[in-house]
């Protein structure tokens, strides 16, 4: 396996609990609302406000304003139950997350996209976090971390496979502690299979469930089938046992109600959701084998 700049030690480290939370009450978590809670949850009885149409990405988006005044950004299409999922089980182990939603159907009060709406997931632009640039996968403040090494192998468990820069996020955040946050966003590339020759597939059970996880130990290092965009080819190399065990420990604090409600969360049938989270114990239960007579 070949060197890769996240196994080297990072030039200007920063406080781990920028990245992520040190140690979260993972049990206790409600994942049906999220981060966001029931209190920031966008309502369904009321008509949104029209603000603009983002056609830059491969789903289409809007900005939306509700009653509140609260700024919403509304992603159409099949991202708009992956990504919810993912946000989900990576807040769920104490990555830092925005508020985002899965609503099955509203509406627009006026102008040219007034009506009723499909289904979308909504990100709520919070107005105490503002954005401070984007950081890279492979020259950032927590490289040579478990922590990062943590987050790639949980990329790799929701075959999260769109690691582009422009997906990750730092805000400052006013009155909250870390003050400042790194943070991975836009994941509905996820629950597919990884990419194979530039892109992967996404919100599919067969492929979800047809790719590897761990494809073979060589003394303490680890290589997973996984595979994400060429840009970052090499971000899942230099992974241990350790980082694998880091990782599954985490997410076997998960209830069976929480795994439920994550998907329940997105939009998903009860069958849908208990087949993903079938398969992401089973990785669970194979990362977590790695443990035998290993020390973390």
């Amino acid at each position: 396996m070949g060197c890769s700049p996240l196994a080297r030690e990072s030039r200007d480290p920063a406080p781990i609990e920028q990245l992520v939370e040190a140690s979260p009450d993972i049990a206790s978590r409600d994942l049906f609302y999220g981060v966001g809670g029931r209190a920031n949850a966008p309502r369904t009885d009321t008509a949104y406000r029209f603000l603009e149409r983002d056609e830059s990405g491969v789903s289409t988006n809007f900005e939306i304003e509700d009653a509140q005044g609260r700024h919403w950004d509304a992603k159409f299409g099949r991202e708009a139950k992956t990504e919810v999922a993912a946000s989900r089980l990576l807040w769920a182990i104490g990555f830092h997350q925005p508020p985002v939603y899965h609503v099955s159907e509203w509406r627009i009060a006026d102008g040219k996209e007034a009506g009723v709406q499909p289904e979308a997931r909504f990100r709520l632009e919070r107005k105490d976090w503002k954005r401070d640039g984007e950081w890279d996968w492979e020259d950032n403040p927590f490289v040579g971390t478990r922590e990062l090494h943590g987050l790639v192998v949980m990329m790799a468990m929701l075959n999260s496979w769109d690691l582009k820069t422009s997906n990750n996020k730092i805000y400052e955040r006013r009155r909250a502690s870390p003050a400042r946050i790194y943070v991975v966003k836009d994941l509905g590339d996820s629950f597919g299979g990884s990419v194979r020759v530039f892109t992967g597939t996404y919100n599919d059970v067969e492929e979800f469930n047809k790719e590897g996880f761990i494809k073979r130990v060589d003394g303490d290092r680890v290589e997973l089938h996984y595979k994400p965009l060429l840009l970052n080819n090499g971000v899942d190399d230099d992974l241990t046992v350790a980082d694998v065990l880091w990782t599954c420990r985490r997410l076997a604090k998960l209830r069976d109600r929480q795994w439920k409600d994550a998907f329940r969360a997105a939009g998903y049938s009860d069958e849908v959701g208990a087949a993903f989270t079938a398969r992401l114990k089973s990785k669970v239960r194979e990362g977590l084998a790695l443990g035998d007579g290993a020390r973390s």
